[in-house]
């Protein structure tokens, strides 16, 4: 079932809020820089990494307390602020939220759980807790919580719902892992890529609850492929061919075509190749001169955050008519999961 966007919010090291996000890719900006963290080289590792004055400033006390790992808490302090700014706009608290987290299990993290309700605690706000999700799937996650909640909008259309996604690689056990593997862009790795962090929400509502204009989410689907990179399967990059065969399986116009693409590339060869094995298997979907934008060339991978941060951006550009429509929006996780979204707006 389609459902109109109506609030977007974000924060990454290229911006706070939309707007200036989205003048910040526009412009070629790259907010990516040193960090104190050095690689196995005994090099700083370059990061695409959020101001503190961007962060909120400290957790309050009942919060504090509690034995969350450094990961977690800078992801509540980078994800209020951005749930703050949507609050305006979404339906009277409890909130029907949908979070994509990083690639963890419940078992070894479990302080994903809790999450979302620190979250909104923080916010000033109240979850309903029974019809909330978290999605700890990684950098597909947030665009596989889309097609939950759209799911969950169709079954009560009446009360708008919240998606989102929060994630930060500045985390020495992660960073050390992804430097032993050698996927860190750097001097002595060319096939590798910078790490982020971010987080961004949007609201979501019933298209005649929302009065029917603006930019919409048209359908999202989500696919599993056994050969991801850490898997045993050949790597033949199908799943994201799959997620968009369902895609446009589900679109209320099977005849769309794709004008623009918000892509999670990061600048791995490995999502390069399901991408271009996708966009070959579909080539009729796209019009002749459909452009693509990748974004993490300006903050680097946000993890997590990446699918959320693309569906503001692309909302954004639907909305002012700078990318031509519609959108369709797509990420990778390092696992199994690849999820993709189509967007359309009034200048399509």
């Amino acid at each position: 079932m389609p459902a109109q966007i109506t609030a977007t919010s974000a924060i990454c090291s290229a911006g706070r809020g939309v707007e200036q996000l989205w003048a910040s890719i526009r412009a070629g900006l790259s907010r990516i820089g040193s960090s104190r963290v050095l690689d196995r080289h005994g090099e700083p590792i370059q990061m695409g990494l959020v101001p503190e004055e961007a962060l909120e400033p400290e957790l309050p006390p009942e919060i504090d307390s509690l034995p969350l790992p450094s990961r977690a808490r800078r992801m509540l302090r980078l994800g209020v602020p951005a749930l703050r700014s949507v609050l305006a706009s979404a339906a009277e608290p409890p909130l029907r939220l949908y979070l994509g987290l990083p690639q963890l299990s419940l078992e070894e993290a479990p302080w994903l759980r809790s999450l979302s309700l620190h979250l909104a605690t923080m916010a000033g706000t109240s979850l309903d807790v029974p019809n909330c999700r978290v999605v700890p799937s990684g950098r597909a996650a947030a665009l596989l919580a889309l097609e939950l909640a759209l799911g969950a909008l169709e079954r009560d259309p009446k009360k708008p719902v919240v998606v989102g996604g929060i994630d930060t690689y500045l985390d020495l056990k992660v960073l050390a892992a992804l430097d032993a593997e050698g996927r860190l862009l750097g001097r002595t790795v060319s096939d590798g890529f910078n790490p982020g962090e971010g987080a961004s929400f949007l609201v979501l509502a019933h298209p005649e609850a929302a009065g029917g204009t603006g930019v919409r989410v048209e359908a999202a689907a989500s696919a599993q492929d056994p050969g991801h990179r850490y898997g045993s399967a050949p790597a033949r990059g199908e799943g994201l061919a799959s997620a968009l065969e369902l895609l446009r399986g589900r679109l209320p116009n099977p005849g769309s075509m794709v004008g623009s693409t918000f892509a999670a590339l990061n600048g791995e060869s490995f999502d390069a190749k399901q991408w271009g094995v996708a966009r070959m298997r579909h080539a009729d979907f796209f019009t002749p001169d459909s452009s693509v934008t990748h974004p993490a060339d300006c903050f680097g991978d946000a993890g997590a955050a990446m699918g959320a941060l693309l569906l503001s951006l692309g909302a954004r550009a639907m909305e002012r008519g700078e990318r031509p429509g519609p959108a369709l929006l797509w990420a990778a996780s390092d696992g199994e999961t690849r999820a993709c979204a189509l967007l359309s707006g009034a200048h399509n």
